[in-house]
């Protein structure tokens, strides 16, 4: 019940968003997942052990990053993986 419950209030608002450019949807990850990480929580974790710990900052995703992608097209369904792999080690290695 619980978890129908979540789905159709997440459905809602992915409505809103589903249309959004890429660089939205990044920026609302960034900000979805920023939002999981409390000061509080941040700033315990930091002082309480060495132990790598994630904070705001490590989340955020910056506009170059957001960029890399673009440019690339996505793979044909028919695309041979192990084919084109082969292909590049016996170009490269001989």
């Amino acid at each position: 019940m619980n978890t129908m419950t979540l789905n159709r209030e997440a459905s809602t608002y992915w409505e809103q968003v589903k249309n959004a450019s890429q660089q939205v949807k990044l920026t609302l990850i960034s900000m979805l997942s920023a939002s999981l990480v409390t000061p509080q929580n941040e700033a315990v974790a930091a002082d309480s052990s060495e132990k790598l710990h994630i904070t705001r900052e490590d989340l955020e995703i910056t506009p170059f990053v957001s960029t890399l992608g673009q440019g690339i097209k996505p793979l044909p369904e028919d695309f041979e993986y192990e084919k084109a792999k082969q292909e590049y080690l016996m170009q490269k290695y001989g």
